[in-house]
């Protein structure tokens, strides 16, 4: 009986850290609900150039000078280095930042700003750890999507809100 529950129990937590890691799927082939594969073509080749835009701009901001690049790390060294940033922020504030992370906005429900900008990411198991962290600047765009992947060069500095300190990023550079 002992090994019958042992035996449950391992397939239990085995089953749950399949769960965590990163779903893939095959992507090789695509085509519309007819079958024309033209479609996919263009498809394709316009996600590519996009892409490809996308890296170029992202790329044009490696040439600033950072003292804490995080593009160079895996994500769960950065979800690490962000967690060691946001719980001891007096060690990083002044310091400039290089990050690419994903971009959510929150409406302000008081106070002077219309939306709160985030940057947030994920450890490499994508549902284990987290961290977010605010950013501002003027070279930020109103019409950035949620969900969008952002790339962005700042300094970490401080805000008080309703007695209350926040760290965010003041971006300098920015690209989607």
């Amino acid at each position: 009986m002992k090994k019958i529950i042992a035996l449950v129990l391992f397939l239990i937590i085995a089953l749950s850290l399949c769960a965590c890691g990163e779903g893939g799927s095959d992507n090789s082939q695509i085509s519309s609900p007819a079958g024309d594969t033209t479609l996919s073509t263009v498809a394709v080749t316009e996600n590519t150039a996009a892409a490809q835009e996308k890296s170029e701009k992202f790329k044009a901001l490696e040439k600033y000078d950072v003292d804490i690049d995080m593009n160079g790390l895996n994500k769960t060294m950065t979800t690490a280095q962000m967690t060691s940033i946001i719980n001891e922020p007096g060690k990083y504030l002044g310091k400039t930042i290089r990050l690419t992370a994903t971009y959510q906005k929150q409406p302000a429900e008081t106070g002077d700003k219309k939306h709160y900008n985030f940057a947030f990411g994920y450890d490499d198991t994508g549902c284990c750890a987290a961290w977010y962290i605010e950013f501002y600047g003027d070279s930020v765009p109103e019409d950035v999507e949620d969900f969008s992947s952002v790339s962005m060069v700042g300094t970490l500095k401080q805000y008080d809100e309703g007695g209350q300190k926040y760290l965010y990023v003041d971006v300098e550079h920015f690209a989607v």
